[in-house]
């Protein structure tokens, strides 16, 4: 797969999460999106609300997510096959890519899921 623009490559990043989701809590029978992302957001406040206060909450839902709560790939190169999978970096990148991928990974996917949370609430 090629590159494609953020547009295109976001929402799929967003089912593929809430696809995480609903595999990760078949017992709660999450099936809308609005449910999934409630989900998130209160498995994040019960478990890793305290923290908001002392870094901020983007900050604290990446740390959080770095606990690898639900099903989200945390191997290197899971991480680098979904990029691709997704469509945000071309087949084959180069080092420096693949670096730039893996640092940027947990706070890119916090802010997916941020703003699915924000666009909820409007």
């Amino acid at each position: 797969m090629s590159k494609v623009h953020h547009t295109i490559y976001k929402p799929r990043y967003e089912a593929f999460i809430l696809d995480h989701i609903e595999r990760d809590n078949e017992e709660q029978k999450l099936t809308t999106r609005a449910e999934k992302i409630t989900h998130i957001f209160d498995r994040f406040n019960n478990e890793y609300g305290h923290e908001i206060t002392r870094l901020g909450k983007h900050k604290a839902f990446i740390e959080w997510l770095q606990g690898i709560p639900f099903g989200l790939p945390c191997y290197n190169g899971e991480i680098i096959d979904l990029a691709i999978k997704m469509g945000s970096i071309d087949d084959n990148p180069s080092e420096k890519l693949i670096d730039r991928v893996l640092d940027g990974y947990f706070p890119f996917m916090a802010n997916i899921l941020l703003d699915m949370e924000r666009r909820q609430t409007q």
